[in-house]
């Protein structure tokens, strides 16, 4: 596929960027894309970044973030899939290296899912693949399933979604992100959000599994790209967004005729399990696509980070390949809540 560099190579290799991410960095390239919605007209092209590895002859991956984070959160799946698999992921805008446009930019699910769209069809011109999704990145999937429906230029093989609060009446947000939700302390708290802060809170909250010294300042310093912190009141009014389309999305999920399957860490206190039992008994269960429903033991919110191997496993078996947990403990072993 095509792309630019967008940096110039002095700051692509400076000493400034932690290791992990500057070598995150090296491996994307970037690509122009204008948003679709009429109030971001005047903001023109924007550089989206995105990620390849593997070969591309195989069988592909693509894989959707969540808020406040980025395609990095995927850097475990991709090296433990990238030798069978093609696995790709981008960052949409406002998150990761990716432009985060402010001054009246609207940031929007469904003008994200055209941008995958766009992706899929224009740049990689896969004609099937599977989705991997998570937390924000679950909504823009489910949005794609619309776009999806009435076009004929790829298949989606399998949808997997792992840990977000689709169903929000069912969420525990925590404080900090109803502080940066609210109107008026939303503006005045994110001019003070810097990228050191959320990845530092994000290790402390939502990980089992902490992350190593260099995950998190990488993680830091890809979430204040662009002074990324300053724009989390923007960009976390996805919910607002989700509170008022979640049915609408979950209905193209139980319509849909793609195979589908949730993933979710047991230990989420964000996004807890009572949010999947719900889409699960109500859209999953109910539908005559393929559908199951999968628990891994001893994973936080971000549970592609705290047990990579497993969520690995079972990406894998959506390709047909067979399970096998017997190196895992039982305390640590995933269950089905699909019967």
């Amino acid at each position: 596929m095509n792309g630019t560099n967008c940096m110039n190579e002095k700051d692509r290799n400076s000493k400034d960027i932690p290791k992990l991410a500057r070598h995150w960095l090296n491996s994307g390239r970037f690509f122009r894309w204008t948003s679709t919605l009429e109030e971001n007209k005047s903001f023109g092209e924007l550089n989206i970044f995105c990620i390849q590895k593997g070969d591309v002859k195989k069988p592909a991956i693509l894989m959707i973030h969540g808020y406040p984070t980025s395609s990095f959160d995927f850097m475990e799946l991709f090296n433990l899939l990238s030798t069978d698999y093609f696995v790709c992921a981008l960052d949409t805008p406002g998150y990761g290296f990716s432009d985060k446009p402010r001054n009246g930019y609207k940031y929007s699910i469904e003008d994200d899912a055209r941008l995958v769209d766009y992706y899929i069809k224009e740049l990689l011109k896969f004609r099937k693949l599977t989705l991997v999704t998570h937390d924000k990145g679950n909504s823009v999937g489910l949005a794609l399933l619309e776009l999806y429906k009435n076009q004929d230029r790829y298949a989606i093989g399998h949808l997997i979604i792992t840990n977000g609060n689709i169903y929000l009446p069912l969420a525990n947000l925590t404080g900090f992100q109803k502080i940066l939700l609210n109107r008026l302390t939303g503006p005045v708290v994110t001019k003070f959000v810097t990228g050191k802060m959320l990845a530092n809170g994000l290790n402390r909250a939502t990980h089992n599994v902490k992350e190593s010294r260099e995950k998190v300042r990488s993680n830091a310093f890809i979430l204040g790209y662009q002074n990324g912190g300053q724009i989390q009141h923007d960009i976390i009014q996805y919910l607002n967004q989700r509170k008022q389309n979640e049915v609408r999305w979950l209905e193209n999920l139980k319509n849909s005729n793609v195979p589908a399957a949730l993933v979710w860490g047991e230990d989420d206190k964000i996004a807890p399990t009572k949010v999947s039992d719900y889409v699960w008994d109500n859209y999953l269960k109910v539908r005559t696509a393929k559908s199951n429903y999968w628990i891994i033991p001893k994973a936080n919110h971000y549970v592609q980070n705290d047990r990579p191997e497993i969520l690995s496993k079972l990406i894998r078996q959506s390709f047909g390949e067979e399970l096998n947990f017997q190196a895992i403990s039982k305390e640590e072993k995933p269950y089905s809540k699909s019967s």
